[in-house]
């Protein structure tokens, strides 16, 4: 079974239930029907038994966590990015990631079209423009016209 903390706060929210399971957690007889053992232990909180399942906490703690991000990713939240890194060595890869995805080889953008494909992934759109053209992924035409990739 998989951990589910919405099972487990939507079980314990009834009072009985949380009743129950606190005289389970202590060992105390509580009385409890079939029915209501049932429900505790659909949602994990006590085995077939009844008997406290002491590892469900951890569980549910480890299936919300999820995995971490690595690499790049570890800049980015919901797609967009948090700021660029300070670390260069990752500053670097961050924006060689970015142009890789977003900036079409071998065509020229418009400062507009730069902006609308920046937009996708952060809101300063200006600091990122500058920092791709600084670090040498994107070359600007001298009168500011026109970006291509690198």
């Amino acid at each position: 079974m998989t951990a589910s903390w919405q099972k487990v706060f939507s079980t314990l929210s009834a009072p009985r239930l949380r009743e129950i399971y606190a005289a389970a957690v202590l060992g105390q007889p509580a009385g409890a029907t079939a029915k209501e053992l049932d429900k505790l232990a659909a949602a994990g909180l006590l085995g077939v038994d009844g008997a406290v399942n002491a590892d469900l906490f951890q569980a549910v703690l480890s299936a919300a966590a999820g995995d971490k991000p690595q690499g790049v990713d570890r800049f980015f939240a919901n797609g967009h990015l948090d700021g660029l890194p300070r670390n260069p060595g990752e500053r670097r890869a961050v924006l060689e990631h970015l142009t890789a995805r977003l900036i079409p080889a071998d065509q020229e953008l418009s400062e507009h079209e730069v902006n609308l494909v920046l937009s996708t992934v952060t809101r300063d759109i200006p600091t990122l423009r500058r920092a791709l053209v600084d670090y040498g992924h994107l070359d600007r035409r001298p009168d500011g016209t026109g970006y291509r990739r690198a």
